[in-house]
């Protein structure tokens, strides 16, 4: 549902942007930024969203000039989805790299989606084209899965084998100290 919501959103952002539907003398009058919104957080966010998807960071951009409350929004949402990408990368630097592609091909696709359904013609030639980017962009989204699936599934096994090895490397120590437990 979230998903649903932020794909609405960028869509909306689209179709206003395509259509130039906002004037900019009135986002001149509106204040730049929400008051409320966490000066940090906000920081973090847009530098993420900047160094790993510029095409987000120029939607976000409008959004803070043109609907500051939904630019908040907007902030808190990919704060709740940047924030593990952010802090995860100590703890195993290939899966953290595996994530961060899997949200830029995320964001990719649903961005590719909201420019796609703000689009009036339907047989336009950049309809077709961006059909055939997003559907390039799904296929990039999949194979990112499919390759962070499968690097879960070599660190799974290679935890089991390490736990088979144990066992095996022990077993005598194992089996005394549970006879002792058991006798005594």
């Amino acid at each position: 549902m979230q998903r649903l919501l932020t794909l609405a959103a960028a869509w909306l952002l689209c179709v206003a942007v395509v259509h130039d539907g906002w004037s900019v003398a009135a986002a001149d009058e509106q204040p730049t930024a929400p008051a409320a919104a966490d000066d940090d957080r906000e920081q973090r966010v847009v530098a993420f969203v900047a160094a790993y998807q510029p095409e987000l960071a120029e939607v976000l951009a409008h959004l803070r000039k043109r609907k500051p409350a939904e630019y908040a929004r907007a902030i808190e949402e990919l704060d709740r989805s940047v924030q593990p990408l952010i802090s995860g990368k100590a703890k195993d630097p290939r899966l953290h790299d595996l994530d961060v592609r899997a949200w830029q091909a995320r964001t990719r696709v649903d961005l590719l989606g909201a420019r796609l359904m703000s689009g009036k013609d339907k047989k336009d030639k950049n309809r077709e084209q961006l059909e055939r980017e997003l559907r390039e962009a799904i296929a990039a989204e999949l194979d990112i899965r499919a390759e962070k699936l499968a690097y879960r599934k070599q660190r799974s096994a290679a935890w089991y084998d390490r736990q088979i090895n144990r066992l095996s490397e022990k077993r005598d120590a194992l089996i005394d100290a549970r006879l002792k437990a058991l006798v005594e």
